[in-house]
């Protein structure tokens, strides 16, 4: 069977509310194959010994072969069994389902009537397929988006297992960490440097006995304490602070004799400058991300499918609410939906790229104003098969990805949403929303969303091209055949205006015409005569 069967869109969630939606994706694993029918014997075809070794080498692994299932798994494992007890049910009661339950299927059958239970089995198991629908509740539905209406992707990484990955760009783990976590880390790097170094000066005091209330004597005594005002492991803390972010109360010093205490100190400056330069430009760089430029960046909350220019397109719209524009903007859309291969493999989330425009430049943008982006529905686009009706019953998603270079900090912008079978509107077009008031141009934003009904055939674009061109072929039939009964009504006038030659004679005439030739014959005869006397 060349066409792959159809799929179940729904992918298998742990939500409640799909348990009488879900069944299982067949693979070709799971349809029985029509036999040998299809390859011949290796002794028929006339070939050598090598080469009926290698035939039957081949014809072990052929899709075709009776035990090809069993012997060359296709892709059986790929497909997801998410199956319910009623899904089973449905399986085990399907006409595929390859147990014999009577004497009538047993192998003594003839391979003939075999191949048509077969082919009726699959055409029965596609149009029930094709018929059983699953409707999913809104709330559930709105679950199962791959982007959020807002562009925040709802797909989470799981069993990661090398999580040194991410410490060797270290950079841009900080930037991309939450606000509460990046403030967390943001403090704990600076009270982990002042409490280490306060310990070791606390360390370094006790070791040198400059904590001890009682001064030793001898060389210890004129030497004096390494750092002067620091007896406990608070001062020590407020000497490491003090020295970290270069306050300098002067009341707490080094001494030039203690020279462990001045390669701390350097240890410290050096430790603390670094410090500062990475958080702080984490701290700039999160900030300043262009991902909050997308806020101030309006998609339209519904696509429109209506004919533009007598082509069917699928629109939806954007505008931007500051005056610094994006630069070099560019949009493109992708479709997001889940098929099997014929093969039997199934493909989760498969994305279809949709033209808007990029080899005519119709993606690139001037985004002053909201603008409206068309898709035309061709035989190239993914819609080109998809009516109202078709729109209803599958199940997919339409991303929007919008991406710009912002003009205050010349750091690239990208904007997403998404728009899945619900939010499409059939015969619809989106309302004007800007005016010219007072010699300029107005934008009514109150409009941006506002759509109306247009009048639209309810069939897809494949159905509307050769409806046309069945219109046409009528219309060129029918001005063909006008043009030959014109033709044969004046060649018909042109005849009946024409006076033959040999027209308007009777018998008498021809009786007449004949006497008067023959006495003319007399005259001569009579004439001749005297002249040979």
């Amino acid at each position: 069977m060349n066409s792959a069967l159809p799929l179940l869109d729904v992918m298998p969630g742990t939500f409640p509310e799909l348990a009488t939606a879900k069944r299982r994706h067949k693979s070709t694993t799971d349809l029985p194959y029509l036999g040998t029918a299809g390859l011949r014997p290796a002794s028929s075809l006339g070939l050598t010994d090598a080469e009926q070794a290698s035939y039957r080498v081949l014809s072990r692994c052929s899709p075709r072969g009776a035990d090809a299932a069993s012997r060359c798994p296709r892709h059986s494992l790929s497909v997801p069994d998410v199956g319910t007890a009623s899904a089973l049910r449905a399986t085990n009661a399907s006409p595929l389902h390859s147990t014999p339950h009577s004497p009538s299927h047993s192998n003594t059958s003839s391979p003939a009537r075999e191949a048509e239970r077969l082919a009726k089995a699959r055409s029965k198991l596609l149009e029930s397929d094709f018929n059983q629908t699953p409707t999913l509740p809104p709330e559930t539905r709105e679950q199962l988006r791959y982007v959020s209406k807002d562009g925040k992707c709802r797909v989470n990484l799981c069993h990661i297992s090398e999580r040194g990955r991410f410490l060797s760009d270290i950079f841009t783990s900080f930037v991309d960490l939450q606000y509460r976590w990046f403030l967390f880390v943001f403090m704990m790097c600076y009270i982990t440097t002042w409490f280490l170094f306060a310990g070791l000066y606390f360390l370094n005091a006790s070791v040198r006995g400059d904590l001890e209330e009682e001064h030793p004597l001898g060389p210890a005594a004129n030497r004096g304490p390494c750092y002067s005002g620091v007896n406990g492991f608070i001062s020590a803390l407020l000497f490491s602070v003090e020295t970290q972010r270069t306050i300098g109360y002067g009341a707490r010093t080094v001494s030039p004799a203690c020279h462990e205490g001045v390669l701390l100190v350097m240890m410290q400056c050096i430790v603390g400058s670094m410090i500062d330069a990475l958080m702080v430009g984490c701290m700039f760089v999160k900030i300043s991300r262009p991902k909050k430029r997308a806020e101030t960046l309006l998609f339209s909350r519904t696509c429109v499918i209506a004919n533009r220019d007598d082509q069917l397109c699928l629109m939806f719209r954007l505008g931007d609410l500051r005056e610094s524009h994006m630069v070099d903007a560019k949009v493109r859309a992708k479709l997001i939906k889940s098929r099997q291969t014929a093969e039997g493999e199934f493909l989760p989330l498969e994305q279809t790229e949709i033209n808007l425009g990029y080899e005519t430049g119709s993606d690139r943008l001037f985004l002053v104003e909201p603008q409206v982006i068309q898709h035309s529905i061709d035989c190239n686009s993914p819609l080109w098969q998809l009516g109202p009706e078709q729109l209803r019953q599958q199940q997919f998603e339409i991303i929007v990805i919008l991406e710009g270079i912002v003009e205050a900090t010349g750091m690239m912008c990208q904007a997403k949403t998404s728009y899945i079978e619900t939010e499409i509107e059939w015969g619809a077009r989106f309302e004007p929303c800007m005016t010219l008031d007072k010699g300029s141009f107005r934008v009514d934003l109150r409009r941006f969303h506002a759509t109306y009904q247009v009048p639209l055939p309810n069939c897809s674009a494949r159905q509307t091209r050769q409806l046309m061109a069945l219109v046409d072929c009528e219309v060129q039939d029918a001005k063909a055949c006008r043009d030959r009964c014109t033709c044969a009504e004046g060649i018909a006038e042109e005849d009946k205006g024409k006076q033959p030659s040999h027209g308007g004679f009777t018998i008498d005439n021809i009786q007449e015409e004949r006497a008067s030739e023959g006495s003319e014959s007399e005259r001569t005869v009579e004439k001749n005569s005297p002249q040979q006397d």
